[in-house]
């Protein structure tokens, strides 16, 4: 365990640190009739999207006026907010002043000790730091590219906000709250060596976003090497939401949709077949092409050294029996949750279309990711309390749940779909979300929706004794 001194440089450095290097908020309202993109997304700089007491998500005379656009719009902006150009190491604003890059207990990096420049190794690092592969899930899993190689790296960072409310609650009041602006993502990463192995001929830094890291391995560190996002988590919090929005971005090639449709939703009312072939396309990252459901994993092959998966629910809207059956109680969803489904998808998939369109001209290496979706939660006159459930169908539904109720990330989340057996004939599968792992338990604070906060609760109280 690091000295206890630790805690008082670290707290003195975030204090210390310059004010937020935060842009100016856009000053619109997002809601519309329409869900559409707004045109300052593409300006230089991007504005932070309006998150506090004037944002449309903030209650006005007890009423909830916020629209299912207004999240979505909230996440894109957001993401294109922290990966537009910046003086910053990676040339990305979100790794510049004002975020730091955390452990899973939300311990700062520090340069690496072995830096012959920085021998106190007390210097908040402009590197990115590599020493986490396991995803979440039973058995810490593991995954690679679908030719094995090295595995997929995360990274966490968080921005000064997130980090001064965690700090000024160290331990958990039950009414404790992250401040509005507190913002956490979780990035994974994989070799360049292994992405062209995958792509021969290709000119990746036209695909992929890539950056210099180094991999950590027992306090040790390696020479710089190329790494390319492949997916990222932005989770943040906005007026009257504490539960954070929970957003999701991925590059398009990581792996197929099974449940797909266009811009229009379509519904199905198949089970989940295990002769049926995916994709036909090779071109994934994470799946192979003409895979059948029976032989790609939606659970964890702990003996294999390479990925072979595929996504239960394009922009994470659950789709297929049982859920779209109304009139199963346990495992199918009402139908004005279903109703609710379809708005949603459409809400992304015209959000979508519309961003790629206008990344292609101005940004195009960031044209080749997409929003997977987000889920949040109706919290007008919503009992925190209580605490805060994940289950989208059976008698303990959560029925306050919004936005994509089966939303994953296939880089992050790969093989927590679902928890359901997903073999056999008719598989009864019941889809999960973020808050199957992320929720909180009767008079917990909303704060501890974040495991990288609990991580660190435990590691206080461990030092206190």
């Amino acid at each position: 365990m690091l000295p206890s001194k630790f805690k008082t440089q670290a707290l003195s450095l975030v204090i210390a640190s310059t004010a937020l290097c935060l842009l100016a908020p856009a000053a619109h309202a997002y809601s519309n009739e329409v869900c559409n993109l707004e045109p300052s997304w593409f300006a230089s700089p991007v504005p932070n999207p309006n998150e506090g007491p004037n944002s449309p998500f903030a209650f006005k005379d007890g009423k909830d006026n916020s629209s299912n656009c207004d999240f979505h719009q909230w996440s894109w902006n957001k993401f294109l907010y922290l990966t537009q150009s910046a003086k910053a190491p990676g040339g990305l604003f979100m790794f510049g002043e004002g975020f730091w890059q955390v452990d899973n207990a939300l311990k700062p990096y520090f340069e690496p000790w072995n830096d012959l420049l920085n021998p106190t190794g007390l210097k908040p690092t402009k590197h990115l730091i590599l020493e986490d592969f396991n995803q979440a899930g039973r058995g810490d899993p593991i995954i690679y590219s679908k030719y094995g190689g090295k595995s997929v790296y995360f990274s966490i960072h968080v921005n000064d906000t997130f980090m001064k409310s965690a700090m000024a609650h160290p331990t958990a009041d039950p009414k404790a709250e992250f401040a509005v602006g507190s913002v956490e993502m979780k990035v994974a990463w994989i070799d360049v060596e292994d992405l062209q192995q995958v792509y021969r001929g290709v000119d990746l830094s036209k695909q992929f976003y890539i950056r210099k890291a180094v991999y950590k391995t027992d306090n040790k560190y390696s020479d710089p090497t190329d790494v390319a996002m492949i997916g990222m988590h932005v989770v943040g919090v906005v007026e009257d939401h504490p539960e954070f929005i929970w957003a999701t971005f991925e590059h398009k090639l990581t792996a197929p949709d099974y449940y797909k449709s266009g811009m229009e939703f379509q519904k199905s009312e198949e089970y989940l077949q295990q002769d049926k072939v995916v994709s036909t396309s090779d071109n994934y990252l994470l799946y192979k092409g003409g895979t059948e459901v029976q032989n790609a994993h939606l659970s964890y092959p702990a003996t294999e050294k390479h990925t072979n998966s595929f996504r239960l629910y394009q922009y994470g809207v659950p789709n297929g029996y049982p859920y779209t059956n109304s009139a199963d109680p346990s495992l199918g969803a009402p139908q004005s949750q279903q109703d609710r489904d379809v708005e949603n998808y459409k809400n992304i998939a015209r959000l979508n279309g519309e961003v790629t369109t206008k990344l292609a001209q101005s940004n195009p290496v960031w044209s080749n990711y997409f929003y997977a979706g987000s889920v949040w939660l109706s919290t007008l006159g919503y009992n925190f309390d209580n605490g805060i459930s994940g289950d989208i169908v059976g008698k303990d539904r959560n029925d306050k749940l919004r936005g994509s109720l089966a939303v994953a990330n296939m880089t992050m989340e790969t093989y927590t779909q679902t928890f359901s057996s997903t073999t056999g004939t008719n598989p009864q599968i019941k889809p999960e979300n973020c808050f199957a792992c992320h929720g909180t338990s009767e008079d917990q604070s909303t704060m501890q929706v974040s495991h990288i906060y609990n991580n660190y609760l435990q590691w206080v109280k461990t030092g206190q004794k």
